[in-house]
């Protein structure tokens, strides 16, 4: 067999045209340890598909089975959907009646204000009492901060002579200014007057 024919052989066996009489030739053909030249690449794969090539074909209702089984999971899903929508609508419902009880049993629990003291005039002498003991702690508290406020003064003091002095110099820089371009105006005179 030439190598034109083997060609002819392996095409149609990869197209699924081959008798069975011409996968023994293949079988028979490419066992053996010499591989026509040039083949030997196609050996192990067309020994693998003829040890393995018993494929049944796909019987005619396949089709229909994977719709029905496409079917089934969209019911199973659709279940499973409702199931979550019932869960979490009892759980919000639950949410809002455990809201609902909390509320009115913290607003029945509440105890309304009382008087601990039956005399206004020792009411307003307990209430003096204790403004004072926080003026006093608070005054206690402020004095601590005194010399804070006098290193304060200082910065201030400072940032207004330095203001001062900044101004100054400003002032001066602006005299210089002028001076300067009397300066320059006068060596264009210069120049002008060396060239006449």
């Amino acid at each position: 067999m030439n190598n034109q024919e083997i060609r002819r052989l392996i095409t149609s066996f990869f197209e699924g045209e081959t008798t069975e009489e011409e996968e023994k030739l293949l079988r028979a053909l490419f066992s053996g340890d010499q591989v026509p030249g040039g083949f030997e690449a196609e050996k192990e794969y067309i020994l693998f598909c003829l040890a393995n090539g018993n494929i049944k074909d796909a019987s005619n209702n396949l089709e229909g089975k994977i719709i029905r089984a496409i079917d089934k999971q969209g019911i199973k899903a659709e279940s499973k959907h409702s199931r979550r929508y019932y869960l979490m609508l009892l759980s919000g419902a639950a949410a809002i009646m455990l809201i609902v009880f909390g509320t009115y049993f913290f607003i029945n629990s509440r105890k309304g204000f009382r008087d601990t003291y039956s005399d206004p005039a020792i009411a307003y002498a307990e209430t003096m009492k204790l403004l004072m003991d926080v003026s006093s702690r608070l005054n206690k508290g402020t004095s601590a901060l005194r010399p804070v406020s006098k290193l304060s003064e200082m910065t201030d003091m400072s940032r207004e002579k330095l203001n001062e002095t900044s101004s100054t110099i400003n002032k001066s820089l602006l005299k210089l200014n002028v001076l300067k371009e009397v300066n320059s105006d006068k060596n264009i005179n210069d120049t002008i007057d060396i060239n006449n």
